[in-house]
């Protein structure tokens, strides 16, 4: 009994160590983070980053003064920012960004506010003020410019609209958002025009044509689509179409080496394949060009020898391995990054 008490108090004192070291730690990043707030507002004012960062802060160090001296500072400083605004009449993209800031300094605290129940905030102000600020963000993006500017334009103001929407969850703005989106997206297809001779011609093809497999309907950011291999797709403003040609396609052998273990022969050869080629790119939205390309890639295969059977490794499936992934990750990576839309 005697030696079981004593396991109890051991383990509950270590629990109790453990439980302060992860405390101090936890105080230690919240104080850093609050440290990097105050220096931020010094040199930039509030700002997003800053007051996130403040937040943070307190999340991990509820109990740090500097912390809440702090956002009770910024807090105020941006609920009169807040007020002059709404007096307004007319709104600049500037006031736009100071009550959306108004509205992040809030409702991100909220969450925490459990926490640092000494922080008081005037909840029915915030209340007013956050249905003014949906109609004065309401209005301001039903008078943008919609028709007249770039796809780019409008992916920039796609992005300025949902975090105008982040704390408002409006469904004007959430309508026009879905409009511009869908405005936006460009469907992108890719073909072949590359006459196969060989073995080797024909695994090219059929790789490059598996891995449009594996990434059909992958957005390949900045809302571009992946739609896949296809023979031919009539370009226009909503789909793109680019066309592979393969060059150089070839193998060579860099070393041959033979090994013994444990009476077994085993015939080594290292190899490298290099394939290089161009795509042309297929548009209404630019005129068509040219993109050269061109990767390698180092494998062995090996023959062995044991009790009068040879064993080969399939050297097959490892180049069409190496060229599903060498495809797959131009689709994933590069053709999104040469589509020059306009």
């Amino acid at each position: 009994m005697k030696k079981f008490s004593c396991v109890k108090y051991i383990f509950i004192s270590f629990s109790f160590v453990l439980f302060l070291g992860c405390s101090a730690i936890m105080t230690s990043i919240g104080n850093n983070k609050i440290t990097n707030a105050i220096n931020t507002y010094n040199s930039r004012g509030t700002t997003t980053d800053g007051t996130l960062e403040l937040i943070s802060g307190l999340d991990y160090a509820p109990d740090s003064q500097l912390g809440v001296t702090q956002y009770q500072k910024q807090y105020l400083e941006i609920t009169g920012i807040k007020n002059n605004i709404l007096n307004n009449k007319n709104f600049s993209h500037q006031d736009i960004n100071a009550l959306n800031l108004y509205l992040l300094t809030i409702e991100e605290f909220e969450k925490i506010h459990s926490k640092v129940p000494n922080i008081k905030i005037d909840y029915n102000d915030f209340n007013r003020s956050k249905i003014k600020i949906n109609k004065i963000f309401e209005e301001f993006v039903l008078k943008d410019e919609k028709l007249y500017i770039s796809r780019n334009q409008k992916i920039q103001n796609i992005n300025y609209y949902k975090r105008m929407n982040k704390y408002l969850n409006s469904y004007v703005i959430n309508s026009v958002i879905l409009n511009l989106e869908n405005d936006v997206i460009v469907n992108l297809y890719i073909s072949s025009s590359f006459r196969s001779f060989s073995k080797l011609d024909y695994l090219v093809t059929n790789s490059l044509v598996h891995a449009s497999d594996m990434n059909i309907n992958r957005n390949l950011g900045n809302y571009v689509i992946f739609k896949g291999f296809k023979s031919y797709v009539t370009p226009n403003q909503k789909n793109y179409y680019i066309d592979f040609n393969f060059s150089n396609v070839y193998i060579r052998t860099l070393e041959t080496r033979e090994e013994t273990k444990e009476d077994n022969k085993i015939f080594i050869a290292r190899k490298k394949i290099t394939l290089s080629g161009y795509y042309k790119i297929y548009s209404q939205n630019s005129s068509s060009y040219n993109k050269y390309f061109e990767f390698n890639e180092t494998y062995s295969i090996r023959i062995k020898e044991n009790n009068g059977t040879t064993l080969f490794d399939d050297e097959y499936d490892i180049i069409k391995n190496i060229l599903e992934d060498k495809f797959s990750n131009l689709i994933r990576f590069d053709l999104t990054k040469q589509i020059n839309v306009k």
